[in-house]
């Protein structure tokens, strides 16, 4: 078997094999490039599906509570669970029904429509009121201008997306009148502007304001513990399903509906996970282009060589060790292709990470910056698939091996 490996390095790596040392540098560019862009669109496609719907499940929770089902998401009429149902579901633990983890927040918020009025120019709007329970260590990475503090411990205070103050030119510190509709009864209030923040989700920013739910219960009527809906949050989005239909059949009074954030925004998770049949397509494509090109290479090393073929045939060498040799370089050609595109892949993707030199339209992709997170399962488990699918692969050119006559290459050498 020594001898095997021996003759397969001289044939490729040895003295005045030019031709033979070209072709084997252009089969591990093709593996490397394979290899490379296979990674890199699977980490691509994992950040968009990552940072995308954490941004939704930041905003919205997972599991939504109200007294209406999806068309009336924003229905304006004050519910209420009671403490033992929140502290229910709050303690709520499935992972002996199947799920990985547990619930980890449920907060209640009034969401209401209001209009904005700054000056001449008006922008409707729909608040949202949240109280101390709210997730305001996720709200406070999308901060842009002011501080959450201020919003949290001053009275009348509003938190506006940077795209609604653009709309109606305001600033930091200006104080724009509410109008309240209830019981067809206008309701002006006066608040001022403390902060400012941008999710990156155009459906969120165009649409969406903070305020304390003290200020809005006291305006709108509801008592302390009244709100429009309640959010539920988990440790991993994998669960929704299980958290969901156990909420339904056994926790949620029948006068209320749950149901998760995905069927909400059904558009945004529909185009995430079009991602992944799109990266589906890339890497099946490039497999297929790697397996051609291995093959390509294989046949011309061989046909190059068929004199040599000869002569170990005439030696004595059988067809099963003469395809070994070639075998055994070709394994060379995968495992160097498979090392330098992996390694030139996570260069490239820490790049990004760190500078994020390739930007993108954040009204169009929901993203400053092209998103890179790598599974390293996956990375484990594609280079696996190359080299194991190439190798298969390659024992079909090395039947030709076995067509060569040592008479007739011996007789024109």
């Amino acid at each position: 078997m020594r001898y095997i490996w021996f003759i397969a390095n001289k044939i490729g790596f040895g003295k005045g094999a030019r031709f033979t040392k070209f072709m084997l540098l252009l089969g591990i560019l093709s593996v490397s490039l394979s290899i490379m862009v296979m990674v890199l669109t699977s980490a691509i496609t994992n950040g968009f599906q990552n940072q995308i719907t954490n941004k939704v499940y930041n905003f919205w929770g997972h599991i939504h509570i109200s007294g209406g089902y999806l068309d009336e998401f924003f229905d304006s009429d004050p519910i209420t669970l009671s403490s033992s149902i929140v502290d229910s579901i709050q303690n709520l633990d499935l992972t002996s029904e199947g799920a990985h983890g547990k619930v980890t927040n449920v907060n209640g918020i009034i969401q209401y429509p209001i209009i904005i009025q700054n000056s001449e120019t008006l922008e409707g709007a729909i608040l949202r009121a949240v109280d101390s329970t709210y997730r305001f260590d996720i709200l406070e990475k999308y901060i842009v201008e002011g501080k959450l503090e201020m919003f949290k411990q001053e009275s009348r205070s509003i938190l506006l997306s940077t795209t609604i103050c653009d709309r109606i030119d305001a600033e930091i510190g200006d104080k724009l009148i509410l109008f309240f509709v209830k019981d067809n009864r206008e309701i002006p209030r006066r608040f001022e502007i403390v902060g400012t923040y941008n999710t990156g989700l155009t459906e969120f920013d165009e649409e969406f304001v903070f305020l304390r739910h003290s200020d809005v219960a006291e305006i709108l009527g509801f008592e302390r513990n009244e709100y429009t809906s309640y959010e539920v949050t988990l440790d991993y989005p994998e669960d929704i399903s299980i958290y969901d239909n156990y909420l339904y059949e056994e926790v949620i009074p029948s006068d209320l509906f749950n149901f998760s954030i995905e069927d909400q925004f059904d558009e945004i998770f529909n185009w995430v996970r079009l991602q992944e049949v799109n990266e589906k397509i890339i890497i099946g494509l490039l497999m297929l282009v790697c397996v051609i090109n291995m093959i390509t290479v294989f046949l011309i090393l061989v046909m190059e060589k068929v004199q040599l073929v000869g002569i170990f045939k005439a030696l004595g060498a059988t067809d099963g060790q003469v395809k070994r040799i070639f075998i055994y370089l070709a394994l060379r050609i995968l495992v160097l292709g498979l090392i330098i595109g992996n390694l030139v892949a996570l260069t490239l993707g820490y790049i990004q990470q760190k500078w994020k030199w390739i930007k993108l339209d954040e009204t169009e992709y929901y993203l400053k910056a092209a998103p890179i997170e790598f599974s390293w399962q996956f990375i484990i488990l594609i280079n696996l698939l190359c080299l194991v699918v190439c190798l298969l692969f390659m024992f079909i050119p090395a039947m030709v091996v076995s067509k060569i006559s040592p008479a007739r290459t011996l007789r024109f050498s």
